[in-house]
């Protein structure tokens, strides 16, 4: 082969490359990426059922929401926070739970207007002794029909003893006080000694006096309830301070 012929060999031979290589199949995109899905925020859904019930040592609560009972229009507020539980609370146990150092006037409103719902019983929850139950059931003292005369009334007194008697009232049996508050272990001798007089009552009326805290009418209910001599199935807190010995007008 001469050198032109060469040349030209060569020249073909680049020329095939060339159109080799613009024949090469293109290569493939990269994948988009994939849009990102933003979720849709959602409004969580209102618990259902009735709110919270409460009261502390400042006010009365319905869910978040205070009524200051010491208030003069404190009352008013606290049935109009009430209203929307009202389809809730009729026909049923309604609970409630109070501090212990709660004031009983704030405890008497509270059943009184849950009472007025409807609610057959309030189921009060209070911390206590180890012993006693943690709850107990309160009867509204404005739902009561009737109520046999005989029915026991025990009262923890401005000195811390107890009062025992009837409803009808007569001689009340007195203790003093013990080493740390109610001696509740005399109170219940005495309690079950009026209870075994009226076996068609099982409904305990309890009180205490005007600067005696709620803790302590718990208490004292708490401990009826253990006793081996007498049945109580309800309580019933008094709205208005009773007198030992006195007849008690219940409130209608």
């Amino acid at each position: 082969m001469n050198f032109r012929a060469w040349q030209v060999a060569c020249a073909l031979g680049m020329s095939l490359c060339t159109l080799a290589a613009c024949d090469d199949p293109p290569k493939p995109a990269p994948p988009k990426p994939e849009a990102t899905v933003t979720p849709t925020a959602t409004a969580a859904p209102k618990p259902a059922g009735p709110p919270d019930f409460e009261i502390d040592t400042l006010s009365a609560k319905v869910g978040f929401e205070r009524a200051l009972l010491d208030q003069r229009d404190g009352r008013a507020n606290l049935i109009n926070l009430l209203k929307p539980a009202e389809k809730y609370v009729s026909g049923n146990d309604a609970t409630l739970i109070v501090d212990r150092n709660a004031k009983l006037p704030w405890v008497v409103a509270f059943i009184d207007e849950l009472g007025k719902l409807g609610a057959k019983r309030v189921l009060l929850k209070t911390e206590t002794r180890k012993e006693f139950a943690p709850s107990l059931p309160f009867s509204p003292e404005l739902s009561l029909k009737s109520t046999p005369d005989c029915s026991v009334v025990a009262m923890v007194l401005e000195d811390r003893g107890t009062a025992v008697w009837k409803l009808s009232g007569g001689v009340a049996t007195k203790h003093g006080k013990g080493m740390a508050g109610p001696d509740l272990s005399m109170t219940g001798d005495n309690i079950e000694r009026f209870a075994k007089g009226c076996k068609q009552s099982s409904t305990l009326f309890v009180s205490v006096g005007p600067s005696v805290e709620w803790g302590l009418a718990y208490d004292l209910a708490a401990s009826a309830k253990t006793l081996p001599k007498a049945n109580f199935e309800s309580f019933v807190l008094l709205g208005e301070t009773p007198v030992p010995g006195h007849q008690v007008s219940l409130r209608h």
